[in-house]
């Protein structure tokens, strides 16, 4: 397997680190994840991932914020669909960064991957931060709850800074990524890339992390729920859950190309194998990432 090589950055000694927060669980069915499990009424109960971001004394970003506490505080709209996924989070993000000892307006952004309600979480704590997200989604919020009583998607804090990101502007300076035709150099110092990752929701976000020398975390979101997806690939993801089956395929095919190079690490939003392997905030899992290289090498 052959070390990911960036563009022009290949020798940045820019780092951030990456912390884990399981910020509430709930309930996956199998239909929702394999394609090979849409007839079936199986599933498990998974995290949503939070993932802070830490680039020294310069910014916190959160990536995601996961559920909402007890589950409550949605649109109406989506009933029906809380009551399928079940969520249980008797402490949400902002607890647990509060157990860590940070508070909301210790950060300065906020990385939606995508919109759906196990990634929103809840914004108000976090008014003062920039919210950025994929271009694609601003046409979601043009009409939100309760402006449209119908409508997913809740709509911002009044005041929010909003970031919507085209990666196919010429302001926007997209590069190719490893597998990735686009993405934005975020802090343009080569530690922290925002990727254009469609196919599952419009917009859809991934993140890559430089988490050491010559060494990065593959922050996935939902480009698919399980990693036997990525690894080794071998079920396809379902044509239950995705905006754009074909495109959110050939995005899994990045993900497991990016896995199968041996200087990333690769997590998803709902891994629920993670709990049990990786450090969790307030610890950072930089250690334990270069660690799952090592390991990928040897069994090279």
């Amino acid at each position: 397997m052959q070390p990911l090589q960036l563009p022009s950055d290949a020798v940045s000694q820019c780092f951030v680190s990456v912390s884990a927060i399981p910020a509430g669980f709930m309930y996956l069915p199998d239909r929702e994840v394999f394609e090979d499990s849409l007839d079936k009424d199986t599933g498990r109960k998974v995290p949503s991932f939070s993932f802070l971001v830490e680039h020294g004394e310069r910014a916190k970003i959160l990536f995601d914020l996961g559920t909402r506490k007890h589950g409550e505080g949605y649109p109406p709209a989506l009933k029906e669909t809380l009551e399928t996924f079940v969520i249980d989070c008797d402490r949400d993000v902002v607890d647990l960064l509060k157990e860590g000892g940070l508070e909301p307006t210790d950060i300065q952004f906020v990385i939606y991957s995508h919109l759906h309600f196990d990634h929103v979480g809840d914004l108000n704590p976090f008014s003062a931060a920039q919210l950025v997200l994929g271009g694609d989604a601003a046409e979601c919020m043009m009409s939100p709850y309760p402006q449209d009583p119908e409508s997913y998607f809740q709509e911002f804090p009044k005041g929010q800074k909003v970031q919507y990101l085209n990666f196919s502007s010429a302001e926007t300076n997209s590069i190719p990524l490893g597998p990735f035709h686009r993405a934005i150099d975020f802090f343009l110092d080569g530690s922290f890339y925002v990727i254009d990752a469609q196919g599952h929701f419009p917009g859809h976000l991934a993140a890559l992390a430089r988490t050491g020398p010559n060494q990065f975390v593959l922050l996935a979101g939902d480009c698919c729920h399980h990693r036997l997806c990525y690894n080794p690939g071998e079920r396809l993801i379902s044509s239950e859950n995705y905006d754009d089956i074909h495109l959110a395929r050939e995005t899994v095919n990045h993900v497991k190309a990016m896995h199968e190079v041996d200087n990333v690490v690769v997590l998803l939003s709902h891994e629920k194998e993670r709990l049990d392997e990786m450090p969790l905030f307030p610890q950072t899992l930089n250690r334990w990432a270069e660690e799952e290289m090592e390991t990928k090498r040897v069994k090279v």
